[in-house]
């Protein structure tokens, strides 16, 4: 079956080239049975050509150049577009599905001004459609509207088509035009009206949720399953070794041991001639991002632990390393650190997974006496955490009560073993706000110095030092600080 696609200046023709030039039936391309193309002059003023040749009658093959008069003229895709609309009629109704419009011509009044000698005052409207994609609409011009080179009185199509008013191509970025862009926030007020009430409701849900107890003491009480696992990797073992120190008649000496005869007990003017003289450990936690870790006193400042003093005492004047020492001196007692380290909850317990710490020297216990001692790292190590403590020393402020608290505690891991920690509860119904300290009840095992004590929230209230609970009220400028 044969299709042929007439071109001319006349509105008959399906592809309409408005020039002088051009003949009003100016040429005729068929396609043959055999999907050949071949194209017929018909008797043109101005002639019809193939890639510059002059031809009557001659075939087309694809790619060649097709020209009438001095107008040329895309022939394939104008059968492929001639197809199409033997399926699909020119004239559409896209009406309901219009989102923008705009007028174009000639005239200073339109949307998109459309220089050209052919082109009418008010030639033709764009929509734009719902599907993104255009809709052109002729409005009665006198030289016509064209898509891909056949003339419509209406049409459907992309930013990629060729678009014309009468010999007049669409100017660059046409679609960019004011009057064809989208708003969304503007078109679908109610829809974002109802998208962020429901976002803002959401939201507020989730975080009154989140701050349930913190703002109404809802939902506060944490399990001791949920408690333990809150709280675990917060949970550090300290070990540190110490010198004492003695001032004698404005003469400082360290007290440690013998570095052949270890046993015995030495006083030095230089700490690199002796051993430490002991070693203590304890429990503590990390309070912070910085790898500060909260523990007792007596880890801090083990020196300070008066039971042991007349025995250090007794040590010395028996060495006769320090002359005129006797139990009725006038001595100053302190101390310092040899090594201070600790080890993180569940890692291997040898030496090389010990991180040294810092701590500040005191010659005497008061409520200022250092509790916190400084990782040399100054972070927290991998899969740690630290303790939250919801207290301050402004007025108004108290540490949230609760009768049962839950206590932690390291196990003194064994060498080349993992350490591990233990969560203790026990009930207690004073209330913590009105002291200073609280007995460990008998019902627990004895607790390590620096043993966090919580409450139900979770929260960090107070710490085990010396077989009592010190509350965060003694030290929670320190921990400000």
């Amino acid at each position: 079956m044969k299709s042929s696609v007439k071109i001319g200046r006349d509105n008959s023709n399906d592809i309409i080239i408005n020039e002088p030039s051009v003949s009003r039936n100016h040429a005729v391309i068929t396609k043959l049975e055999d999907d050949r193309y071949e194209v017929k002059d018909l008797g043109s003023t101005n002639g019809t050509f193939i890639n510059g040749k002059l031809v009557i009658k001659e075939f087309l093959l694809p790619g060649d150049q097709l020209q009438v008069a001095s107008s040329y003229v895309d022939w394939q895709e104008a059968f492929n577009r001639k197809s199409k609309a033997q399926s699909e009629p020119t004239l559409e109704d896209p009406f309901s599905r219009i989102r923008k419009t705009i007028q174009l011509g000639a005239a200073n009044d339109n949307d998109l001004i459309v220089d050209g000698e052919f082109v009418s005052q008010h030639h033709a409207r764009v929509s734009l459609l719902k599907d993104g994609t255009y809709y052109l609409e002729d409005l009665g011009s006198t030289n016509g509207s064209f898509v891909n080179g056949a003339r419509v009185s209406s049409k459907n199509f992309s930013k990629t088509d060729n678009v014309k008013l009468a010999t007049s191509d669409l100017p660059p970025n046409w679609f960019d035009q004011p009057g064809l862009r989208v708003n969304f926030i503007r078109e679908h007020k109610r829809l974002v009206l109802f998208s962020t009430s429901l976002l803002v409701l959401v939201l507020g849900t989730f975080l009154v949720y989140q701050n349930r107890c913190r703002w109404f003491g809802k939902g506060c009480t944490l399990t001791a399953g949920k408690m333990y696992e809150a709280n675990k990797n917060a949970m550090v073992y300290i070990d540190h070794a110490f010198y004492y120190t003695l001032t004698l008649n404005g003469t400082k000496y360290y007290v440690g041991k013998n570095k052949t005869f270890t046993e015995q007990t030495e006083a030095n003017p230089d700490p690199a001639n002796l051993l430490p003289y002991s070693q203590v450990s304890g429990t503590g936690c990390f309070i912070n991002v910085n790898g500060a870790i909260l523990t007792s006193a007596l880890v801090t400042n083990p020196w300070l632990n008066e039971s042991g003093h007349s025995a250090m005492i007794a040590e010395v004047i028996s060495s006769r390393t320090l002359k005129g020492l006797t139990l009725k001196s006038n001595v100053a007692i302190c101390g310092e650190t040899a090594l201070l380290k600790w080890i993180p909850y569940g890692v291997i317990n040898n030496q090389q997974n010990y991180t040294e710490a810092t701590t500040r020297v005191e010659c005497q216990r008061t409520d200022s006496t250092p509790v916190i001692i400084q990782s040399v790292k100054k972070q927290l190590p991998p899969n740690t955490g630290y303790v939250m403590y919801a207290y301050s020393d402004k007025p108004g402020k108290y540490l949230y009560h609760s009768d049962l608290k839950y206590y932690g505690s390291y196990q003194i891991p064994s060498p080349n073993k993992m350490t591990t920690d233990t969560f203790y509860s026990a009930s207690d119904t004073t209330n913590i706000n009105t002291v200073h300290s609280l007995g460990v009840p008998n019902s627990l095992p004895a607790l390590a110095n620096g043993s966090p004590v919580f409450n139900t929230r979770g929260e960090l209230i107070g710490l085990v030092h010396h077989e009592k609970i010190i509350l965060l009220t003694t030290f929670i400028k320190q921990l400000n600080n």
